[in-house]
């Protein structure tokens, strides 16, 4: 049975709709749908105990009584777990069989948003103390350090540290700043949202296409792809 076939089938009622869309839960229920035919018909022999072993590890379960109560709480029976853990491990084997080169030729295409960079900033109400400080930081009269521990600075700023993270997390304006920025340096004074701003870059890392970075992009693009396909499903539901 095709997927449209699936919607039309559990969809079949127009105050099931309804409901469903007054509950805000029209688009949830219908990839849930999508993803457990998907899930079905995938022949697929899955180690439930390993994962059920790493599903109580990850969440501190050590007793069947936590395991239970961990159950109500998400309002669901065990065998609604066991078909969850199960389902779990054939999205993955989906999502790396369909998305593996495609997650491959998108790091590459953007591994400059990728870099993972830790960075403290400087933030000012004027152009004028911004500069100020900046000058005194560039000469080495002063560093990060000596700056926020010194209390004799009359000028109001604030003062942070971002990261690690990779770009794609962070503003466009500040992402713009470090992409041209070298390591232990500083930016001259910007303003940002009637602020000025100094970036200081820490650290950076090289992003690397690793297991653990695949296996992210390639879920990332079964869940769009999955978001892409409930939609189309679900537009002649909603005219």
């Amino acid at each position: 049975m095709k997927i449209n076939e699936i919607i039309d089938k559990e969809l079949n009622s127009k105050e099931l709709i309804a409901k469903l869309r007054e509950n805000d839960s029209l688009i949830h229920y219908t990839k849930n749908l999508i993803v457990n035919h998907l899930c079905k018909q995938l022949d697929l022999e899955v180690d439930f105990k390993k994962a059920h072993k790493s599903f109580c590890k990850k969440n501190n379960i050590s007793k069947e009584e936590e395991l239970t109560k961990y159950l109500r709480f998400k309002g669901m029976l065990y065998d609604d777990h066991k078909r969850n853990l199960i389902n779990s491990e054939k999205i993955i084997h989906i999502a790396h069989n369909e998305f593996s080169e495609k997650a491959k030729s998108d790091f590459l295409n953007n591994k400059t948003f990728l870099d993972i960079y830790t960075y403290y900033f400087l933030n000012f109400l004027d152009s004028d103390s911004a500069h100020e400080i900046y000058f005194r930081l560039e000469s080495k009269e002063m560093n990060l350090d000596s700056l926020n521990a010194d209390n004799s600075i009359e000028i109001d700023f604030k003062y942070g540290k971002v990261g690690p993270t990779d770009l794609l997390k962070i503003t466009p304006i500040i992402r713009d700043q470090l992409i041209n920025l070298e390591l232990g340096n500083f930016t001259s004074p910007f303003k940002f949202n009637n602020n000025w701003i100094i970036l200081f870059l820490k650290d950076k890392k090289d992003a690397i296409f690793d297991g653990i970075t695949k296996s992210k992009m390639v879920l990332a693009l079964f869940d769009e792809w999955i978001n892409v396909i409930t939609v189309d499903s679900l537009k002649k539901f909603l005219v």
